[in-house]
């Protein structure tokens, strides 16, 4: 697997929802608004709002009330797998979609 380096986030991730497989049965939905706010809806919780900026390597986000912490998203032929701060895969991007116009992140 190769990591995604900037440049390619700078397109996968501004303006666009990620759902992720984590293995609960239903995707978790990550968005990465423009301007830098994030919203994460995990299967059966609440969503939870933050904020993100990219890295050379990855986008650190700090969760209001919540974690923060770096991520990576790493590249294999037909898959792109979310990488946790401390290195695990963490989940399959199953769908990207852009974040419509009545979403802020």
């Amino acid at each position: 697997m190769t990591v995604l380096e900037k440049s390619v986030l700078d397109v996968l991730l501004p303006g666009f929802t990620h759902h992720v497989d984590i293995g609960q049965g239903s995707d978790a939905r990550i968005s990465f608004g423009a301007g830098g706010l994030a919203q994460m809806v995990l299967p059966g919780k609440p969503p939870m709002n933050g904020e993100w900026k990219p890295l050379p390597d990855g986008y650190h986000v700090a969760w209001s009330g919540g974690p923060e912490g770096a991520w990576k998203i790493a590249h294999d032929i037909g898959r792109l797998t979310y990488i946790d701060p401390t290195g695990r895969e963490a989940g399959t991007v199953t769908r990207i979609e852009p974040i419509g116009p009545w979403q802020t992140a």
